[in-house]
């Protein structure tokens, strides 16, 4: 979703150029990465799924053909939100009064605009603080009698020592959560490593081979209860707000991980950046399941879109990822062979958008090709079938070309391009005309795993099935 892209080209001002080798090094490093990250996720997310399905439960985080009508609008109205966020006020009021002018909204009215644009300027001058004249125009409202000296003085005491929250704050929070989410799921990758080695390496005390597993939820009644009434209650009866499932050497390898959050946060290296960046895609991938081929292709046209109008339409793209200084996109330094790897600062950048994506309609293509879906007998059944399919490897390579084709047309235009615009025709068409000459368009165009995903439906069949058994 977010563009590919590199430095500033160099101008009168900033006169660093950069080689062929150093640019093809950088462009090439990010390709490797992104297409690892969508080779391991895909084989990641058979294996999950097909681990769902062989416990009997319903997969989570499933995009259906509802949701993938709605995912642009959605990202279009956070992405607008964020650039909005980090606008400062008086721009954001031109912005309004520009569209307003667009619209042909009345003279009067883009007068009145102007005039609040004016006052909000002249004011912002007296005090940087937006709660202050607040609090002093509520003050002046308010009889002397009605509110003793004492309380005033208790008042402007509390309100002095009260911390500022501005838009650093809300950034720093922000970088925090984003930093924190994604050093988990870096511990997600190595908890296998972890809980391999405490198994069988000697002298391991017994609490450390023993993986106690731990349940963390918030439920809520849909009818009225009585105290004590919520623990036995039917599944029918309740429903979770909020559901977390860990274990001890999932702890274990976040306290292991937990390095690359420190040094992230206080170093924001490109090194860093790219574990945490590389475990958000991975996972992505491997968690965010399709649940068919026509709501994946509903969801890549509407974002071919998206990426298209907020890149090349606006400047809201580029502001918001200039803006976040999260790891949401994979770094790779053009100065590398100057100054290092560690002191390098001039990144070629890719947003992870742009590999998770696609990643999880590749993935789905993989699934489709291993049939993950069936039973261990319908699958038997078609092994002699499965044996030629191969749409997997094909897409990959058509992603491949994609990425090239978007690394080639932003070095010759030296500008920020939307990835997808050439990555989304790349992944859908090329499997679609293998398909075609192989004479399973039919096949492709209509594979669903819908049965499995986690909706209402579903939940009342798998109740059923339970009491039935």
């Amino acid at each position: 979703m977010t563009e590919a892209t590199t430095e500033v080209p160099p101008t009168a001002t900033n006169a660093t150029v950069f080689t062929f080798e150093e640019q093809a090094t950088s462009s090439l490093a990010l390709y490797g990465m992104s297409i690892l990250c969508i080779i391991i996720g895909s084989y990641r997310s058979g294996q999950y799924i097909r681990k769902v399905i062989s416990k009997k439960r319903l997969v989570e985080g499933s995009i259906t053909m509802k949701e993938a009508r709605k995912f642009p609008i959605s990202a279009s109205l956070v992405l607008f939100g964020l650039y909005l966020f980090f606008k400062p006020a008086s721009e954001r009021f031109l912005w309004v009064a520009t569209v307003a002018k667009t619209l042909r909204v009345p003279d009067e009215y883009v007068q009145k605009i102007n005039s609040t644009i004016i006052t909000y300027t002249a004011n912002s001058t007296v005090s940087s603080d937006p709660v202050e004249p607040l609090l002093t125009r509520l003050a002046s409202k308010i009889p002397q009698e009605h509110v003793p000296d004492f309380i005033r003085a208790a008042a402007l005491r509390a309100y002095d020592q009260l911390p500022t929250i501005g838009k650093s704050e809300c950034m720093t929070l922000l970088t925090f959560l984003i930093c924190f989410e994604g050093v988990s799921a870096f511990a997600s990758l190595v908890k296998p490593f972890v809980t391999s080695f405490f198994k069988h390496a000697p002298l391991v005390p017994s609490f450390l081979k023993y993986n106690a597993p731990y349940l963390f939820s918030l439920k809520k009644g849909k009818k009225e209860m009585e105290e004590g009434d919520m623990e036995e209650a039917k599944n029918k009866d309740i429903e979770y707000i909020f559901k977390m499932d860990f274990d001890r050497h999932d702890l274990i390898a976040i306290l292991m991980c937990s390095p690359i959050l420190i040094s992230h946060l206080y170093k924001r290296h490109w090194i860093t950046n790219n574990i945490i960046g590389i475990s958000f895609s991975i996972l992505g991938i491997e968690r965010l399941h399709l649940a068919s081929f026509k709501a994946g292709s509903l969801l890549l046209c509407g974002l071919f879109l998206y990426d298209i109008f907020w890149v090349f339409g606006t400047d809201v793209m580029t502001s918001v990822a200039k803006g976040i200084d999260a790891p949401i996109l994979l770094q790779f330094p053009q100065d590398i062979y100057r100054n290092g790897a560690w002191e390098a600062s001039k990144h070629s950048m890719l947003g992870l958008g742009d590999i998770v994506i696609p990643g999880i309609f590749i993935a789905l293509l993989h699934r489709f090709d291993n049939r993950v879906v069936q039973s261990t007998a319908e699958s038997k059944t078609n092994q002699a079938s499965l044996k030629g399919r191969y749409y997997f490897s094909v897409t990959v390579a058509a992603y491949m070309a994609g990425l090239f084709i978007t690394m080639a047309v932003m070095h010759h235009f030296k500008a920020a391009q939307p990835a997808l615009l050439y990555l989304v025709p790349c992944c859908l068409f090329v499997p679609l005309l293998l398909a075609v000459i192989r004479g399973e368009l039919s096949d492709l165009w209509n594979y669903d795993e819908g049965k499995h995903v986690d909706n209402e439906e579903n939940r009342k069949r798998v109740d059923s099935n339970k009491k039935n058994n």
